[in-house]
């Protein structure tokens, strides 16, 4: 029984998360085109989220609705999400920014977005949404490689439990 301990030990440390720093695409669509639509093999890299990164984020209209005013010094942790907004301005400029954004928990960012754009003249948000899982900000999957991984996993464990039972 020791080696299926050990294989279902191995099987747990895959599957569960170290830690809950989320990495988000950190972008926008006037400054960097293929923000508009991520790809595979995109240049844009995800980032590990902190409330200095998301500060940092701003010199567009976009960005600024989803600003928080950070003040610096010592690091704080605090739990973050990803978001992405596709808006446009009033000149018809649509964007599309993706980027880190505190955990609101009941309070839903995108609301707060949302009421920020109907104070600016002219801008409309056509999409908003959070998400709490690393690069789930961009168009690509997140980790299809982790259920893989679990998957195989799974099926040495049953492979081993099955010819144990057929052995004995």
């Amino acid at each position: 029984m020791s080696k299926f301990y050990a294989i279902f030990m191995l099987i747990i440390l895959i599957a569960v998360e170290p830690g809950h720093c989320v990495k988000c695409y950190n972008c926008d669509s006037t400054s960097n085109e293929e923000c508009a639509e991520i790809k595979k093999n995109s240049g844009i890299v995800p980032e590990t989220c902190t409330p200095s990164l998301m500060a940092s984020t701003t010199g567009n209209w976009l960005a600024d609705l989803t600003r928080i005013e950070y003040f610096g010094g010592v690091e704080i942790t605090v739990p973050m999400v990803c978001q992405k907004i596709v808006a446009t301005n009033e000149n018809g400029d649509t964007m599309t920014f993706r980027g880190c954004q505190l955990d609101g928990g009941k309070t839903d960012p995108c609301q707060i977005a949302y009421g920020k754009a109907k104070l600016q003249r002219g801008i409309e948000i056509a999409h908003c949404s959070i998400c709490k899982d690393d690069e789930c900000n961009g168009a690509v999957t997140a980790r299809p490689q982790r259920l893989l991984l679990l998957t195989a996993g799974l099926a040495s464990l049953l492979a081993v439990v099955f010819t144990r039972k057929i052995l004995y």
